[in-house]
């Protein structure tokens, strides 16, 4: 079996898996050959994508994490906002995946748009569990890993799902309703005595940053319950592959980006790096290009994640982990699937040709420049400068900007200084992204004090920078922040 996008799905394809609709019945069943009609409701009802059979993906099985029952059993305790249920569905999970002997998820999870808060919740359960085994958590910790994940987000049951689901960018006003469901959800749990003290500190502290940005206390580093590292990276993680009505998903390997992008400013670089060996870059059954035009879908994984078993279409299998014999053989990154950030940015070019946002990047570093530019200007209007001044003389000779990066190291005026003098005399008009190599206390509470909005470190990882430029200036994507 392998899996199909939504978008390249054709009629005689034949069904893998079964497909349920929000309500966890049964839509269509596996074997079951799809028509027009069957894809385009499919594609109504917000399903990214499919596992189909066909001879190109013989032999491949794609096995589930936790079963389909128990994942809808979970999804219903929620809906139905049954704590004592879902708490079971918790421990269940756990003994399914320390039965199974699960320790690494290649199953893409396929939902609709309107079940995804409950799905989200019952999936960050499972990854957070058996993130939590490769950091050999022991049984009861696990048990209360699990149980803060599937409860992270309780308190946004309580909030309009206007909210929630909103497309454009929340108003202040909705941004801090949105940022009180940690604390909402731990007032749901105050009297749930099975539910420990660790459990519920795990949930109020999921949303915090390593470098002090998160909320709801802004603690930093060591501060940070382990357990909460390990639910912020799988939160992020699964939202960032979901597909939503105002998103595409993420691959497997994009998402991976991000987290590595914001690894000691957004999450604890350990964590992320334990995620990284149970979450595989290529998932079974992913249809992938090789560096030499062929196409080829992902049979099985190796200890290198970058280098998996796969089979091309005249069915031979080409373990790329052998060098020995394939030395020059690799998976075409450009080509696993066109990239969502690319896509994102050809939509917004398209959709904004004459009215895209506009950023001035400031730095003094080409190379950085540079590579930026390329990630950012086929949907924004980019310009640069290479100096405090000349930010200046810019900002008093152009139209307003909607976003300004600058590097904290500028000659003649570094970046800190450069900012304080632009509060000084136009306020806070447009949100401010440090760029930096460096990522120590000192710095980060610099830039924390002319009110900057975030803060990327170099080298630049492409999706990171694109994902975290289109939160500033298109809208805000509340799982992610």
């Amino acid at each position: 079996m392998r899996y199909i996008k939504i978008e390249d799905a054709k009629p005689g394809m034949v069904l893998a898996k079964d497909v349920f609709d929000s309500y966890s019945r049964l839509l269509l069943a596996k074997h079951q050959e799809l028509t027009e009609e069957y894809i385009r409701k499919l594609n109504i009802w917000g399903y990214p994508g499919f596992y189909v059979h066909d001879g190109f993906s013989e032999g491949i099985e794609v096995d589930e994490t936790i079963s389909v029952e128990l994942r809808n059993r979970g999804v219903e305790a929620l809906r139905n906002k049954n704590i004592d249920k879902t708490l079971e569905v918790a421990k269940n999970i756990v003994d399914q995946i320390l039965k199974n002997g699960t320790t690494a998820i290649d199953m893409v999870d396929l939902r609709t748009f309107d079940d995804y808060t409950y799905r989200h919740s019952v999936n960050v359960a499972v990854l957070s569990t058996i993130l939590g085994m490769g950091m050999h958590l022991n049984r009861s910790m696990l048990e209360e890993v699990c149980v803060a994940a599937i409860f992270h987000d309780l308190g946004k049951l309580m909030i309009d799902s206007d909210i929630l689901n909103k497309p454009a960018r929340l108003t202040p006003e909705e941004f801090q309703e949105i940022k009180k469901h940690p604390e909402m959800s731990v007032k749901l749990l105050k009297k749930r005595y099975k539910v420990t003290d660790a459990s519920k500190e795990a949930v109020l502290h999921h949303h915090e940053n390593e470098d002090g940005s998160g909320y709801p206390a802004g603690i930093t580093g060591d501060e940070i319950p382990m357990y909460s590292k390990i639910i912020h990276v799988a939160d992020v993680y699964d939202a960032l592959t979901s597909k939503r009505p105002y998103k595409k998903p993420y691959t497997p390997s994009e998402a991976l980006e991000y987290l590595m992008g914001g690894c000691n400013i957004l999450f604890d670089e350990s964590v992320v790096r334990a995620f990284m060996k149970c979450v595989p870059v290529y998932p079974k059954g992913t249809t992938i290009t090789l560096s030499d035009d062929r196409l080829a879908v992902v049979y099985e994984n190796n200890p290198n994640p970058l280098r998996p078993k796969v089979k091309v279409e005249t069915g031979e299998i080409i373990d790329l982990g052998d060098e020995t014999a394939n030395l020059n053989l690799t998976v075409n990154p450009t080509c696993v699937v066109e990239t969502n950030y690319s896509n994102e940015m050809s939509a917004l070019a398209e959709e904004k040709r004459d009215g895209r946002k506009r950023i001035l990047i400031a730095d003094h570093d080409v190379e950085s420049l540079s590579q930026i530019k390329d990630i950012l200007e086929k949907s924004y209007h980019v310009r640069i400068v290479k100096d405090g001044e000349e930010v200046l003389r810019y900002l008093s000779e152009h139209d307003p900007i909607d976003l300004l990066m600058i590097d904290v190291d500028l000659p003649k005026m570094n970046g800190i200084e450069t900012v304080g003098r632009i509060r000084d005399i136009y306020g806070e008009p447009f949100p401010v992204m440090f760029l930096s190599t460096r990522n120590d206390r000192a710095t980060v509470e610099q830039c924390r004090s002319v009110k900057a909005v975030d803060y990327i470190l170099k080298p630049f990882q492409p999706v990171y920078v694109f994902t975290r430029v289109q939160m500033m200036i298109e809208g805000k994507d509340d799982d992610l922040n």
